[in-house]
């Protein structure tokens, strides 16, 4: 995953003997389809769709309670006022683009006339990862910021879980068990040596300060509360599908 939030994960994964595929969210997931791949932190969204292929590693995952900093939307006008509007959406994304549709439809009661690539013109768009963070301090035209972690926590008081590590379900269970030893590692090491990243990753323009509150920010590991903000996030989107079916 080529964001800043999953740097953790990989810090000095390059001294094992496993080969690493980057790509952004939605491409992982594609990959993952597609059998290039055999573990990665899949976007929810995408892990559901798999899970006849994928079973879940650990309980490894990409979550926020509140602010994410990095799944950001930004609007010509305030969220209660975007009924039929047109909303520009990255095409990185998977899970991102479902949740900003349960907000809008749970929270606001607003229905979006078209969803559209980021590029075309639109009166809001969503943005996620590290571009997200290159513009979080804002965007000419858009004056309305929202950060969609802190809109699901004032929601639902909960969690939410962007991405699970999954795991290819005929991996051998020796891969499998060294796997999850790595990345415990590599968490652990990443979390002490910070400055390395911040060193390393100056093309999001962050201090190192900035890079420690982002990181403050993420749970690497899905709890009770994780999971329970999985099953509503899951309840609201089968509401929504049977509504629309």
């Amino acid at each position: 995953m080529e964001y800043l939030n999953s740097e953790p994960f990989y810090y000095d994964l390059d001294r094992e003997e496993i080969e690493l595929y980057p790509g952004v969210p939605s491409a992982l997931g594609q990959a993952a389809a597609e059998g290039k791949i055999d573990a990665g932190p899949l976007s929810l969204v995408d892990f559901w769709k798999l899970e006849d292929q994928f079973t879940q590693l650990g309980q490894f995952c990409i979550a926020t309670m509140g602010k994410t900093r990095s799944v950001l939307f930004y609007s010509k006008h305030p969220l209660e006022e975007l009924e039929g509007a047109r909303l520009g959406v990255t095409s990185q994304t998977s899970t991102a683009r479902r949740l900003l549709e349960v907000i809008l439809h749970h929270r606001y009661q607003v229905c979006p006339k078209s969803y559209v690539d980021i590029d075309e013109p639109n009166d809001a768009f969503l943005t996620i990862g590290d571009h997200a963070l290159r513009c979080r301090y804002g965007v000419p035209s858009y004056p309305y910021r929202y950060d969609l972690g802190e809109e699901w926590l004032n929601m639902t008081g909960l969690a939410f879980v962007f991405a699970l590590w999954a795991v290819r379900k005929d991996l051998p269970p020796d891969a499998v068990s060294h796997l999850t030893n790595v990345l415990y590692t590599c968490i652990d090491e990443a979390m002490e040596h910070l400055h390395n990243i911040a060193q390393r990753r100056m093309d999001v323009r962050m201090s190192l300060r900035e890079i420690i509150e982002y990181y403050q920010g993420f749970r690497y590991w899905a709890g009770v509360g994780e999971l329970e903000g999985i099953r509503r996030f899951k309840e609201y989107l089968d509401q929504m599908d049977h509504a629309e079916a």
